[in-house]
């Protein structure tokens, strides 16, 4: 029986983000090979009835390839963190993927969005949105930071739907400085963090 590992994340946004890291990732395996056999990257549309959609695909997936699947959720903390009402409780969402044959369910967290992942390239951020590098940011939480930022550059950002931007931000830049939240995935996939390589720090 083969492994694999199921990445869940929540809009288009992550998924364009996911797609390009996995790929950064791959860069770095010996051979250019995953300890996984596949890896798939699966957009549940929000986190509406999330714990019910997840745990189909992955009894799905399970059913239909001679696989075991390892899985990795993946979401912004500052939801969760700052409500007395989360509106998904992890713990449970993890209890059902391993009661339903899940080999293992590990946690990408983004702390506090994954809008501060992308701040971390402003440079190419700003030059996807053809403004000056030097353009200041401001403050605020990183979703406000980058919707005032894509309000100069006579843009839109919708969280979870705007993605076009992904292409111009450089992810290894991106890694090197979330190598401590990425470091369950990156030992899921078999991938040896490496302050010579320059990989994590």
């Amino acid at each position: 029986m083969g492994k694999g590992l199921i990445i869940f994340i929540e809009g288009d946004t992550e998924e364009a983000f996911y797609k390009k890291l996995v790929t950064q990732l791959h860069e770095y395996t010996p051979n250019k090979r995953f300890k996984m056999d596949t890896v798939k990257i699966k957009n549940l549309k929000g986190i509406g009835n999330y714990k019910k959609k997840a745990a189909r695909v992955v009894r799905e997936m399970s059913l239909n390839q001679d696989t075991k699947f390892s899985v990795a959720l993946c979401y912004d903390t500052d939801v969760f963190d700052l409500s007395p009402k989360p509106p998904i409780t992890w713990s449970d969402v993890e209890r059902v993927l391993m009661e339903i044959g899940a080999e293992k369910v590990i946690h990408i967290k983004a702390r506090h969005s994954i809008e501060d992942w992308f701040l971390l390239d402003k440079e190419g951020l700003c030059r996807y949105l053809r403004l000056p590098e030097t353009t200041h940011i401001g403050n605020g939480t990183g979703i406000k930071i980058i919707e005032a930022l894509f309000k100069k550059g006579h843009n839109v950002y919708i969280k979870g739907r705007t993605q076009d931007f992904v292409d111009s931000l450089d992810v290894n830049k991106i890694m090197i400085s979330i190598c401590s939240e990425l470091k369950s995935l990156c030992n899921e996939l078999g991938i040896e963090c490496t302050n010579q390589r320059k990989k994590c720090k």
